[in-house]
């Protein structure tokens, strides 16, 4: 199949997101393509075959990173190099864009791809759903409000190595919770106006834990994704009876980042972390 990469049009919103969702991304994927959509650091990119969009990728640019997530392949269009040239369209595009190391989360049909073309494995990650228990005892946790701002971005280095200002900056109001220590911002918890996690930094197990028990506190399911690798988190996560629901493997093209995944106690999604 001979497929022209290009990007997406906006008229083609509906017709990616049903084309992603039957790529085995469900029916909420198209709340995950907006930031990529609609952000002047993102792209969504098409496989287009004779006017028919036959797969597609989303990309997000963190200056020195880059992420790449949502690569699906319509069913009837697979095993014909769509995957290959779009996920190096992707590469081309975040390398023009100024990253240079690519990032993305690999399920088990995309690795193989991923490897041949020279990404390493990182680490992993896993989502859970569930429903926390009680709260940490002896750790306040209070709201987070503007003037945190700058904390919470610190913080955010500090746990993922990036400056991942472009999705913070889409977090307005900054709603969400906080713990202090020695009056200073010692973790944050928010979930961005797309997906479904719940991203959680701490610079410590108290506090990280404290705020996944707040975060995931009520009468409904909660989904949290977790590094594989932060083991404080996944240890409260198994203490209250969450239930492991999917996983991926974290993949990188490029110089290593100074990535902490024992900060992380929650992830945006498994698309850009």
């Amino acid at each position: 199949m001979v497929a022209e990469v290009r990007q997406a049009r906006e008229d083609e919103t509906g017709r990616i997101a049903d084309l992603l969702s039957r790529a085995a991304f469900g029916p909420t994927v198209s709340r995950l393509v907006a930031f990529p959509r609609t952000s002047p650091h993102g792209d969504v990119l098409v496989a287009d075959h004779r006017g028919d969009p036959q797969g597609a990728v989303c990309c997000v640019s963190f200056g020195a990173t880059g992420w790449i997530g949502a690569l699906g392949v319509a069913p009837e269009a697979r095993r014909r190099g769509l995957g290959r040239a779009l996920t190096e369209a992707a590469i081309a595009r975040l390398h023009a864009r100024g990253a240079a190391t690519v990032l993305l989360f690999a399920t088990d049909m995309g690795r193989p791809l991923y490897e041949h073309l020279g990404f390493d494995t990182d680490g992993s990650a896993t989502a859970w759903r569930g429903i926390a228990g009680v709260p940490v005892a002896g750790v306040a946790v209070r709201r987070l409000h503007e003037d945190d701002r700058a904390a919470v971005a610190r913080l955010d280095r500090a746990a993922t190595g990036e400056d991942r200002a472009p999705m913070l900056d889409t977090l307005r109001p900054l709603n969400g919770l906080a713990v202090e220590r020695d009056d200073a911002l010692a973790g944050w918890a928010a979930r961005a106006p797309y997906g479904a996690g719940i991203a959680i930094c701490a610079d410590g197990d108290t506090a990280g834990v404290a705020l996944l028990a707040a975060a995931a506190n009520g009468t409904e399911a909660a989904t949290l994704v977790v590094p594989d690798a932060n083991a404080g988190a996944a240890a409260a996560l198994r203490r209250w009876g969450f239930r492991a629901s999917s996983a991926g493997d974290r993949m990188r093209l490029g110089p290593p980042v100074a990535w902490r995944p024992e900060r992380q106690f929650g992830l945006f999604n498994l698309f850009w972390g």
